[in-house]
């Protein structure tokens, strides 16, 4: 931020009487809400810090370290006596009261701008740190912020700041929203648009190295044909014999290679063997092959989604952080999701769909699109009596997300897995059951 523009924010801010709530949004994020639904939010990324307007920024998850615990008890509700920028640097300064039982305590947000000293630094009204975004310890610095130390003034700012003018304040604060929020969106489909190519050629590589099934059954039938002369001719082969060299069932000269078997008499079982396995993948080969194709489908739709998606929400639907989760589960056949803390699996094909009903719980939430093909979904219920509805619907969702990249009103059945009834395959009945509506844009 220019200093010019951190002056207007300042101003604006003072034009307040009071904080309503102070909460971090995201790693390096603070957001903070005044009177009339008016809230701002603070980037403090190094090297990418910013303010912004925040009306509708929602926290990506709950923090609860000592700072955010500190930040919601000093700030919320707090009355502003005071906000401000710090001598000549790029650092917002806001003064405030709270009134407790007995008297008012008063404390002091500084949201520092300066580069690679960028930080947000709860104070005590004789300037001691309280918390801090990120401690700083002398070994790092000249300036220590840690709890309990008095904080020291960074160096003077030594140059000329650029002069400049905010004429419309809350304009600026709406528009560096917007910006912000473009930007984000397409750094997120940058980053999530590659993996999805990533997985999408991969399937495509292992598709093409199928084997034809022409080749298979020739294989198959020249396995069993060795293992017919190599029985034929058992007696001629020595212990460790590399090749047998002999005469077909047509009295034409053949070598067979044999394999390094230390008794003679379990290499036409070795040859049958491989001839039964050659046989079982061609007779199979289709299932592989439509398994495949499926899956390289559902990438192709979730990339489609991706490209479509207009907001951060809806990219986070799609691919959620990683959640580390302790027990130990079976190798899940499915795509995983995480939706506010509970999982959700869904089938990205007719195999893995029928896999999931087999393996979801009798609590476990089932989803499928209302009256025509879709993928399978499971909301693990994890042993709890009661799935959130706000969960429900974003797993209805990613429901039609992962089924369709054609806009529409979608109608999405739910209900226990209990009340599903498996008729063959992933075909089914169920009953007790109720309906939401997903409109895909």
């Amino acid at each position: 931020m220019r200093y010019f523009e951190l002056e207007a924010v300042a101003e604006y801010i003072g034009r307040f009487s009071r904080i309503r709530s102070a909460v971090r949004i995201a790693d390096n994020v603070l957001r903070m809400e005044f009177e009339g639904g008016v809230a701002l939010g603070f980037d403090l990324s190094r090297g990418r810090s910013e303010i912004f307007r925040a009306d509708d920024s929602a926290p990506q998850r709950g923090y609860h370290a000592p700072f955010d615990t500190m930040l919601k008890k000093r700030f919320g509700g707090a009355k502003i006596l005071h906000a401000g920028l710090v001598g000549e640097d790029k650092i917002l300064k806001i003064d405030t009261a709270l009134q407790g039982a007995y008297k008012a305590s008063r404390s002091s947000l500084q949201l520092e701008f300066t580069g690679r000293h960028t930080n947000a630094i709860i104070l005590d009204e004789n300037g001691v740190v309280l918390e801090a975004l990120r401690h700083v310890d002398a070994e790092a610095s000249f300036r220590v912020v840690q709890p309990g130390v008095k904080l020291l003034p960074l160096k003077p700012f030594e140059g000329k700041r650029k002069k400049g003018e905010v004429r419309n304040i809350e304009e600026y604060l709406i528009e560096r929203a917007e910006l912000r929020r473009e930007r984000r969106l397409e750094e997120l489909k940058s980053r999530h648009r590659g993996s999805l190519k990533k997985r999408i050629e991969k399937l495509k590589k292992e598709l093409k190295r199928l084997p034809e099934k022409e080749e298979l059954e020739k294989r198959a039938q020249k396995l069993s044909e060795e293992g017919s002369i190599v029985l034929a001719h058992l007696h001629e082969i020595k212990p460790y014999d590399k090749t047998l060299e002999t005469l077909d069932f047509d009295s034409k000269p053949v070598t067979i290679e044999l394999p390094p078997l230390p008794n003679p008499k379990r290499i036409g079982e070795h040859f049958y063997a491989l001839a039964r396995r050659a046989a079982n993948k061609a007779e199979r080969l289709h299932i592989e092959e439509r398994s495949l194709k499926s899956r390289i489908e559902f990438y192709e739709r979730m990339l489609e989604n991706l490209e479509a998606a207009t907001s951060e929400e809806e990219v986070s639907l799609l691919f959620p952080p990683k959640q580390k989760h302790k027990k130990r589960e079976p190798k899940l056949q499915c795509e995983i999701f995480d939706v506010d803390g509970y999982r959700v699996l869904v089938g990205r094909n007719e195999r893995e769909n029928a896999w999931l009903l087999k393996y979801a719980r009798a609590g476990d939430i089932w989803m499928h699109l209302k009256d025509r093909p879709s993928s399978h979904c499971i909301v693990r219920s994890e042993g709890r009596k009661q799935v959130p509805k706000e969960v429900i619907r974003k797993a209805a969702q990613l429901c039609v997300q992962t089924s369709t990249s054609q806009p529409g009103d979608y109608p999405v059945d739910f209900t226990h897995r209990r009340n599903v009834k498996v008729e063959r395959g992933s075909h089914v009945t169920y009953t007790d059951y109720g309906t939401i509506r997903v409109r895909k844009d």
